[in-house]
């Protein structure tokens, strides 16, 4: 079975009738004003798949644009410069979005260690580092 098929007997189907509410949830964290939820590391893979079909469509666009003008051009274009041109693209896509995906799993991270921090330090005694030394005994000199 593949990733995202419900486990039911009639092929999958239970994939496409859950596809109204994931519809659905998309648009409401879409226009979340308050941010509640971050949308954006479950749409890498949607746009890593839009990231490699726009690549192999400027592919296309340019091997096209070579055959117009040679057939020599237009050769070298498809079975040389465009398979390289593809792979450097997608492989910038999937670098970029990793990226982001590691910055918001550096933020998730950040944000549960501020939490454990403030649990540590709510049991330990308050220590003012700014009060002077004469201050200290209780000692009001004016």
């Amino acid at each position: 079975m593949s990733i995202g098929m419900a486990d039911d007997d009639n092929g999958g189907m239970g994939a496409w009738k859950e596809w109204p509410a994931k519809a659905g949830e998309f648009l409401r964290n879409l226009f979340d004003l308050q941010f509640r939820r971050l949308l954006t590391p479950r749409m890498l893979p949607t746009l890593f798949v839009l990231a490699i079909i726009a690549s192999a469509l400027w592919v296309v666009a340019y091997a096209v644009q070579g055959f117009s003008t040679s057939l020599t051009d237009g050769l070298v274009r498809l079975l040389l410069i465009g398979p390289l041109a593809f792979l450097t693209m997608v492989t910038c896509a999937r670098v970029a979005l990793e990226l982001c995906l590691a910055i918001f799993r550096l933020a998730v991270h950040a944000s549960r260690m501020a939490g454990h921090t403030e649990d540590i330090a709510g049991g330990l005694p308050r220590i003012q580092f700014w009060k002077s030394a004469r201050r200290k005994g209780g000692e009001d000199e004016e």
